[in-house]
């Protein structure tokens, strides 16, 4: 990606990259600039295509090391993509039950982490937590009316 090319963005599409290289997700972008979470996602689309770029973190990358004038360090892409899930699968060592209760008896991670799961995985994190919570309320009364049956 060279100068012609960071030339053909608009300043707002430069705006938008530069908080895409500051970690921001659209819709902070969009609170910051006083615009739509999906006007954010059209500047950044249409700058990705003018840079020639994967991804967004890439093309901000890329304006940010031409802006610049140097060559940032780039994060092995091994670090970059720690997944729980392999962790898991390594743990459960083949038994698709033992997976399957591993995955069920860990929490999701709470506050302070970006969210970039897809629906469909959020929404299974979610009911995770219910179920979770709901057997805890079970067992708490089942002792709770154990002992007073006991002591009563």
């Amino acid at each position: 990606m060279d100068q012609l090319n960071v030339d053909k963005l608009t300043d707002r599409q430069k705006d938008c990259l530069r908080l895409v290289a500051q970690g921001f997700t659209s819709k902070e972008i969009g609170r910051l600039l006083d615009l739509s979470p999906s006007t954010v996602d059209n500047h950044v689309t249409s700058a990705v295509q003018s840079l020639g770029a994967p991804n967004r973190g890439s093309a901000a990358r890329a304006l940010a090391e031409i802006e610049l004038g140097q060559k940032l360090p780039r994060q092995p892409q091994a670090l970059a993509q720690t997944d729980q899930n392999a962790i898991l699968t390594a743990e459960a060592g083949g038994s698709s039950f033992g997976h399957t209760l591993r995955r069920l008896l860990i929490l999701p991670p709470v506050g302070g982490k970006r969210n970039d799961l897809d629906g469909t995985s959020r929404t299974l994190r979610i009911l995770q937590v219910a179920v979770l919570a709901l057997a805890s309320v079970i067992a708490l009364t089942i002792l709770v009316s154990g002992l007073f049956r006991t002591f009563g």
